[in-house]
């Protein structure tokens, strides 16, 4: 027995385009669940993870700085330091939990 082809426009549907079209469906809905996830950065895990650490660093060096100008003009040496030290790293901690908080989170979802 010889198979023919199927022509899509007046007989049986092709059962690769229909393949094809269900291969289309699946890509956008995995699309559509990768936008709704609420990812912090379209970089995914690595790009989540990058921004956190940025955010506990750049906390620290803030309230370093801010602890080391309590200590030049208020002669507190090296008591501005070591406070700014520890509310930098309070503020940084803070800040990476509720960034991770905001990972599993769907975008515009109430607290």
């Amino acid at each position: 027995m010889i198979a023919r082809p199927v022509m899509s426009e007046g007989g049986a549907p092709d059962p690769l385009q229909r393949l094809g079209d269900d291969i289309d469906r699946v890509r956008a809905r995995a699309t559509e669940g990768d936008a709704a996830r609420g990812d912090i950065t379209s970089g995914g895990a690595l790009g989540s993870g990058l921004r956190v650490g940025i955010e506990l660093i750049a906390a620290l060096i803030v309230g370093l700085g801010l602890g080391w100008l309590a200590d030049h003009y208020l002669g507190s040496r090296p008591w501005g330091l070591i406070g700014g030290f520890f509310l930098g790293s309070a503020a940084g901690i803070m800040n990476a939990f509720r960034a991770v908080q905001r990972l599993g989170r769907a975008p515009g979802a109430e607290h």
